[in-house]
């Protein structure tokens, strides 16, 4: 009993002290926070201070003043917003900006005053970095302000830095000329101040000097002096300022490209004086001339200092085209082999880090970006390069030839599949888009150097494998696509505002959609009678239905009709038809079916506007405003063509081709009156069965009977702008304008919306699972 008795008493004591015990257990967590909160304080104002200090020391009192005023500025303009909010505490802005004093006043003027002084030593950003991140964290724990307003406290900071250099003028904190020289003088090189010559500045932003200094070596006996030389030296400095500039070009690099291709990452700035001076010495190891690594040393924490012998001698790019001559194309390739023999990859080898000497000997300058035991698709890699820049300057042909008579056609056939401009360096690339550019204006022949080389490889080597290695990660169409698809789902969405969920609950709604279904099972034996008409020579109608249905499937992963033109050529090449007729006859049905298409716009507008309703429905799209402004657009832009020279030039380039390919069989198919039923009747067809789906789809949401016409002039023009988002088959921008169409017409929001989700699950989701079985079938028959 008296057991049980202290274990009652026990237990309610316990209970009655556990709100104590848990207020006491949550203090220390909040004494913990505040006094983070502090140091970090102290921290974030503190290394400022003693960074002003220390360019006072310096008597870098210009820099100080800046950062002073920046101060100024960065602490006015948090207390300024953090009045305002807790003025207007209860407006949307200030709870966006995280409540009624979300400035944080320290965190701001502490960023100001960093961006302005800089660090110096790595340790005090280290330091800064982490009280701020931890002073920042701890405001928030406490819930004395949200992140937001910790983000945008030191976005203020920095913001208020940035605008008061752009005004006041950018301080140039890093290392003059004279703290380069002298760290020169501590490697036995003297170089005096006046005989420094300031070069254009390196593809990755590096300062380039040139100087003459003076090297003394001791003798062997005690009793010899030492004789000064002259030297002349090409410094390359290395700094924060320049290692900022190439990080964007990095970053996207290392979006799209993967796997070997893309360049080593983002190293230290230790790190990358140690990888180039490690190229220096491998490439010189391998017998490869190269200009001798005469220093490397640290300036400061932020700067490195490179110097290099200085070769006199040309660049192959400043060199005559007489001057390429055989033997310099044997030495050029000779030195590529030597390179990859021994796994080393230069990574730009183009004709600007090639020298020639008066002796005839060749050089490789700017190694710093290569890698020691590399990959051999990145030594091949140099070498398509560099056969790209050669037939650049001497010829796709000439290039192709020397290059296989130096290493054999399979090693010059190995190239082939890494000839990408996507691979190659900025200027290369810049050069290949500048010849395709002369090219389409007419000023030049030839313009695709990289086809050319790659029908002159299948001509020395006809097994060469020219199938592209696949080192893309992301294309810029893919970037392209996903933001396009963002901005089409956003107008997507706000159109949806108010959905209902249609009720489909009669028999007249049901043969409605029955109706909708039907007419887009009609669109693809459409298309396939556009195909089949054509092509003159005799397809099987059921494959080419079912090559219909195929394309379905393929319009999932391709934007726009891209799918649908890639399997039509794709399954005329497998039925017996040539590559440039299958793409031809490809051609001459998109001709016809846009042709039909504009006629059928025209056909639509005009009768759009005769049924009037009394309820809203369509009656409200014009003809003449749809038809004028179509022919408004287009005199506008071919107004705008006939006046620009170089669009014109380009224009009449294009559609050149139309006229010497795709017209004479236009004219093949007009000979034949059958093939021209097919091919027309198919194209008008295909997107009448659409817009009466449409239609379809609109009264079985709605229960009321809407004008076809209108319905017609709807699609097609939604049709044509949502081709212009370059989605999967437009999806996003389909939707978004067929349901602003509709709106604009009279029918309320809720039912165009549903209307459209109806419509297209029956022409576009629901095809792709019948889509998917009609393209593995056709693949397993050996149609596709």
């Amino acid at each position: 009993m008296l057991l049980a008795a202290v274990g009652i008493v026990g237990h309610r004591a316990g209970c009655d002290l556990r709100p104590e015990i848990a207020h006491r257990a949550a203090a220390v967590p909040r004494f913990l926070l505040n006094v983070v909160q502090v140091l970090a304080f102290l921290s974030v104002i503190g290394v400022p201070v003693g960074v002003a200090v220390e360019r006072l020391v310096k008597r870098e009192t210009e820099q100080v003043v800046d950062a002073v005023g920046t101060v100024t500025l960065a602490y006015g303009a948090a207390f300024g917003i953090n009045v305002l909010t807790s003025h207007y505490a209860g407006s949307t802005p200030a709870q966006a900006l995280g409540g009624a004093t979300p400035m944080q006043a320290q965190l701001a003027v502490g960023v100001a005053a960093v961006s302005m002084l800089g660090f110096s030593h790595s340790r005090l950003r280290t330091l800064f970095l982490s009280a701020a991140a931890l002073g920042g964290l701890a405001v928030v724990l406490l819930g004395r302000d949200s992140v937001t307003g910790v983000l945008l406290s030191a976005l203020l900071g920095r913001i208020v830095a940035t605008g008061w250099m752009s005004v006041r003028g950018v301080i140039d904190t890093r290392p003059g000329i004279g703290r380069i020289l002298d760290e020169l003088r501590r490697d036995g090189l003297r170089a005096h101040p006046g005989s420094v010559r300031v070069l254009d500045a390196g593809a990755d932003s590096t300062r380039r000097y040139r100087v003459t200094a003076e090297s003394a070596e001791s003798a062997e006996s005690t009793e010899s002096t030492s004789q000064p030389h002259k030297t002349t030296l090409d410094l390359s400095v290395l700094d924060r300022a320049q290692r900022a500039a190439e990080l964007p070009s990095r970053l996207w690099q290392w979006i799209r490209l993967r796997g070997p291709a893309h360049r080593r990452g983002f190293l230290s700035l230790r790190r990358s004086v140690e990888s180039e001076v490690l190229m220096a010495m491998a490439v010189a190891a391998a017998g490869v001339r190269t200009p001798a690594l005469r220093s490397a040393r640290q300036v400061d924490q932020d700067t490195a200092l490179l110097a290099y012998d200085h070769i006199a001698a040309p660049r192959l790019a400043d060199l005559p085209d007489r001057a390429f001559t055989d033997r310099l194309h044997h030495d050029v390739w000779a030195l590529w082999r030597r390179l990859r023999a021994r796994q080393l990859a230069h990574r730009e080898l183009t004709l600007d880090h090639l020298l020639l000497d008066q002796a005839g000997r060749l050089w490789l300058t700017d190694v710093g970006y290569g890698e020691i035991t590399a990959e051999d698709v990145l030594c091949r890699l140099d070498g398509a390069e560099l056969l790209v820049c050669l037939a650049l300057r001497v010829g796709p042909d000439r290039a192709t030839e020397q290059a296989a008579a130096v290493l054999g056609p399979d090693t010059v056939a190995s190239l082939l599949p890494l000839m990408q401009p996507i691979l190659f360096s900025e200027e290369t690339a810049g050069a290949l888009k500048r010849e395709r550019a002369y090219d389409l204006t007419g000023t030049a022949k030839g313009g695709d150097i990289v086809g050319a080389i790659r029908d002159r490889i299948t001509a020395l080597h006809p097994e060469a494998d020219v199938q592209p290695i696949s080192l893309e990660r992301v294309r810029p169409r893919t970037v392209l696509s996903v933001v396009g698809g963002t901005i089409a789902f956003y107008l997507l969405a706000t159109q949806l505002t108010g959905f209902q969920a249609p009720e489909l609950g009669s028999w007249q709604a049901w043969g409605w959609v029955t109706g909708a279904a039907v007419a887009s099972a009609l669109t693809y034996v459409s298309a396939a009678f556009n195909l089949v008409g054509c092509v003159k020579e005799h397809l099987p109608f059921r494959t080419a239905v079912t090559a219909q249905i195929a394309a379905a499937f393929a319009g999932l992963v391709a934007p726009g009709a891209v799918g649908g033109m890639a399997v039509n050529t794709r399954y005329l090449q497998r039925a017996g038809i040539p590559v440039a007729r299958a793409v031809t006859s490809v051609g001459v049905s998109q001709l016809v079916a846009f042709t039909c298409y504009l006629l059928l716009l025209l056909l639509f507008s005009a009768f759009a506007g005769n049924r009037k309703t009394e309820g809203g429905g369509l009656s409200v799209i014009s003809p003449s405003a749809t038809v004028t402004g179509v022919i408004v657009g287009l005199a506008v832009l071919c107004v705008l063509i006939a006046a620009t020279p170089r669009l014109r030039t380009m224009v009449l380039n294009r559609l050149r081709p139309l006229f010497t390919d795709v017209w004479p069989e236009v004219l093949q198919v007009a000979r034949s009156p059958r093939k021209l039923v097919q091919a027309v009747g198919g194209a008008f067809a295909l997107p009448l069965a659409a817009s009466v789906s449409l239609w379809a789809s609109v009264n079985a949401v709605s229960g009321n009977d809407v004008s076809l016409a209108a319905m017609g002039v709807a699609y097609l023009v939604a049709k044509a702008l949502g081709s212009l988002v370059p989605t999967p088959g437009g999806i996003g921008g389909i939707e978004a304008a067929l349901t602003a169409g509709l709106t604009t017409a009279g029918v309320p929001s809720a039912v165009a919306a549903t209307s459209v989700i109806v419509f297209r699950l029956l022409t576009w989701w629901l095809p792709v699972i019948p889509g998917w079985f009609a393209f593995t079938a056709l693949q397993r028959r050996g149609a596709l």
